[in-house]
């Protein structure tokens, strides 16, 4: 399940109502004993411009990975959500954009901890 694109069930702020969004998911605590599972994801978008942090996917890859176009994996919005809301599953991650995510993310998180740091000493 780690570093495979799904669509999950997201809640529109608008209305309330559901539509099925792209995620990858990142993380999961299979092994809390709980009976609901969390799962940790990012977003992946097609019309989010792309960050610093930010891991492209283009236009070729993305068909055939079978998203629909060109899209962005937000490293830097990371959220959790119930297993259950997961839908289908689109894809794997190749190898290569799953070491650029992870790349990318632990720069994100060391800039993040060493801003916590410099304010820590403030």
């Amino acid at each position: 399940m780690i570093f495979e694109i799904w669509y999950y069930k997201a809640t529109l702020p608008n209305n309330g109502g559901v539509k099925p969004r792209p995620v990858l998911v990142i993380g999961s605590d299979d092994d809390n004993s709980l009976s609901i599972v969390d799962i940790h994801y990012c977003l992946v978008s097609a019309s989010a411009s792309k960050g610093k942090y930010d891991v492209e996917i283009d236009d070729m890859t993305a068909k055939s990975l079978g998203l629909s176009r060109a899209s962005i994996i937000k490293t830097t919005k990371i959220y959790t959500g119930s297993r259950g809301l997961l839908e289908r599953k689109i894809c794997e991650l190749p190898p290569e954009l799953r070491k650029e995510f992870a790349d990318k993310y632990k720069q994100y998180q060391h800039n993040l901890v060493e801003g916590l740091e410099a304010n820590k000493q403030n």
